[in-house]
């Protein structure tokens, strides 16, 4: 058999070269920033529609909303703290739109950088609290085995003891699902800073996750 081949039911058929798998990661890049640029577009619309009007800043709130409440909840642990930082996030987003600018950054990005400030302020003065998931989390869901939710409670918890940065970097990549460089948008800081974050946070949570479960 020939080493640029492999077997397929009896088959051989070509193994992917150099070039394809190029062209297959230049296709995925290009879609993914055709979304970025599908996603800015609209981004412009609602703030435009949103500066004209409190029902267009009522449609921004609708649509963003919710994640930002996830995003708050996941960092504070506590229903209570999460409507207030939110309710903060959008007063100050109202009060900055007039002034805000189209960048290239997804406004959800913004958003999310100005409730990061909000959480890491009140993470600084008032300390961390128990975890209190909000309805929509999975931890609250019946169909969720007691074993999988005490599971969830404990990461979310051990979540919980990181430093602010490191938090909002994991939260922001692995419980968002923001890619690096949003997160850095939303953190204001540079990419390599935010891997920095990740790693630091990846080796910090493992070690409260040992210690909560090897007591």
């Amino acid at each position: 058999m020939r080493s640029d081949t492999v077997p397929a039911k009896g088959r051989t058929r070509p193994a992917p070269s150099a070039t394809d798998l190029n062209g297959a990661t230049a296709t995925h890049l290009a879609a993914a920033s055709s979304d970025r640029d599908r996603t800015i577009e609209r981004d412009r619309e609602m703030v435009a529609a949103a500066q004209r009007s409190r029902d267009g800043f009522a449609a921004l709130y609708r649509a963003h909303a919710p994640a930002i409440a996830r995003y708050v909840n996941h960092r504070t642990g506590s229903r209570d703290v999460t409507e207030d930082l939110v309710a903060d996030v959008f007063v100050a987003a109202l009060e900055a739109l007039p002034r805000y600018r189209h960048r290239g950054v997804p406004l959800r990005a913004w958003l999310y950088r100005i409730a990061t400030h909000r959480v890491n302020r009140y993470v600084r003065r008032r300390g961390l609290r128990t975890f209190e998931p909000l309805s929509s989390d999975p931890v609250d869901s019946d169909a969720v085995s007691p074993e999988a939710r005490l599971s969830q409670a404990t990461a979310r918890a051990a979540l919980l003891d990181l430093r602010p940065k490191q938090q909002a970097a994991m939260t922001l990549h692995y419980l968002e699902g923001l890619p690096v460089r949003d997160v850095a948008l939303a953190m204001d800081c540079p990419v390599n800073t935010v891997k920095s974050h990740l790693v630091r946070g990846r080796e910090a949570l493992r070690r409260r996750l040992e210690e909560r479960t090897n007591p």
